[in-house]
């Protein structure tokens, strides 16, 4: 079969798998500072073409995003890749073993600041559609690949570039790989993201610091307000007292449950990656709270003096930086003016400001979707192990974008090590996993154009699918 000439293909061929993920960690792409996203995206365009995908760099008005396709049949299932080259900043330089962009092989992994995240797994499957098309005669489904600079920033601009491009990018599904896998190994197929908020609360006092024993009583403090304000916003259990914070939240159902009690959970083990002795609840409730309840963060407080010694003073202004954690229905605009609502209500001198790094909102695809199982029998052909099933990750990508804007759905298959260290120094690959990735990219495109052929995949109409006649 063709589908055996390419996995014979792909272990053929994986030094030079090696060297083009190599070729594109050691080109620096950092989104929030501004370092080599051009050079990487005009980079990341190339390796496409040598692999005999067309593609092209698109401006915006940001960063750059690199498109790329490979067209079977205009009839046939499309499916669309996601995934960012650009990377978090390398910083604290003199925690990495090895120069963050000179990647380095120790140990059976590749080191390097994107090698996990996200350049290693965007590029596997490019490498997929490579071997396909050198040794299967062509993909069986249509490609597209969406390639974007500056999802370590939020994805700012990725919504209104969807929009603007949403006839060249209809797709059937849109398959993404970011993340790790289970802490044991397992591979682990996630049908979606939570959204995230960030909130900046300021208090201002005073137009300057005052001594606190002489105005002490008589100066308002900002920080007290900013305590006062917080204490009425989650309760000692962590519940949200927010007026209508729950009101969109989905009831969790049966099949949800079901899930949830498959997922392995040891409280020791979770915990030690947490740095505590364990979790203290069981596995059910844990992962309930990870991907389908919403959640309140304080990051951190700016105010007063905590240099040494003492400086007894009246801080002038204090802030709050806070992020919320959504889930499916819920939105980021709406959370907004419920939390502004608040914050008013309980004091009005307390401004509420979002923050600057961009808003994602949540999404989840559901867990009886064809395309799930699909994938499943794809991952387990290749892996030997059955894959666990998250409905949601705990974390944040700009997933939304394709259901709310493409109308297609999403599901996301990690094939970065957990301890992959992502946005932490020293963030490595498992070159197995690598390999594993391009693997399973290839048998994922095998199987959903198998399952398309026999009618049991969901298709968006023809009229929405952008195919052109």
């Amino acid at each position: 079969m063709s589908s055996e000439r390419v996995h014979r293909y792909i272990d053929d061929h994986r030094d030079e798998a090696l060297d083009v993920l190599a070729t594109l960690v050691r080109q620096p792409s950092i989104s929030a500072q501004g370092v080599g996203i051009e050079a990487c995206a005009a980079l990341l365009a190339g390796l496409l073409r040598d692999a005999g995908i067309a593609a092209e760099v698109v401006p915006t008005a940001t960063r750059p995003v690199v498109l790329g396709e490979v067209r079977r049949d205009p009839a046939a299932y499309t499916l669309l890749c996601y995934g960012h080259y650009d990377v978090q900043p390398p910083e604290p330089l003199e925690l990495w073993e090895s120069p963050p962009f000179e990647p380095t092989i120790r140990d059976g992994r590749l080191y390097g600041r994107g090698t996990g995240d996200n350049k290693g797994q965007l590029i596997a499957h490019v490498l997929a559609a490579r071997a396909w098309l050198e040794a299967g005669g062509g993909p069986p489904v249509n490609l597209k690949f969406i390639f974007e600079g500056e999802e370590e920033s939020g994805s700012p601009g990725l919504a209104a570039f969807v929009r603007a491009h949403r006839e060249r990018l209809a797709a059937d599904l849109v398959y993404i790989s970011d993340g790790g896998l289970h802490p044991s190994g397992a591979p682990v197929i996630t049908l979606g993201n939570r959204g995230i908020l960030g909130v900046t609360l300021v208090a201002q006092g005073a137009d300057r610091d005052n001594h606190s024993g002489n105005k002490g009583g008589v100066v308002p403090n900002p920080v007290w307000m900013l305590v006062h304000v917080l204490a009425t916003m989650v309760d000692a259990s962590g519940r949200v007292l927010i007026d209508g914070f729950y009101d969109r939240v989905r009831p969790v159902g049966a099949v949800e449950e079901a899930l949830l009690g498959r997922l392995d959970f040891d409280p020791v083990a979770f915990g030690r990656t947490m740095g505590l002795p364990e979790v203290p609840m069981d596995g059910p409730t844990y992962w309930r709270r990870i991907m389908l309840e919403p959640y309140v963060n304080i990051n951190g407080f700016i105010s007063g003096y905590v240099g040494p010694g003492s400086k007894t003073i009246i801080p002038s202004k204090a802030e709050c930086r806070m992020d919320f954690r959504l889930v499916v229905d819920q939105t980021t605009e709406e959370i907004f003016e419920k939390v502004r609502a608040h914050v008013v209500r309980v004091d009005p001198r307390v401004q509420v400001l979002p923050r600057g790094f961009g808003a994602m909102e949540p999404s989840r695809t559901p867990p009886d979707h064809p395309a799930v199982a699909v994938v499943a029998q794809a991952v387990r052909a290749v892996r030997g192990l059955e894959p666990y099933v998250n409905l949601c990750a705990g974390g944040s990508l700009p997933s939304a974008v394709w259901p709310r804007i493409l109308g297609a759905d999403h599901i996301s298959v990690p094939y970065a090590n957990a301890d992959e260290n992502n946005h932490s120094p020293n963030e490595n690959l498992s070159l197995e996993r690598f390999y594993d990735g391009i693997h399973v990219s290839a048998e994922v495109f095998r199987a959903l154009g198998e399952a398309d052929r026999a009618g049991a995949l969901r298709r968006r109409p023809r009229t929405e699918r952008g195919d052109r006649r």
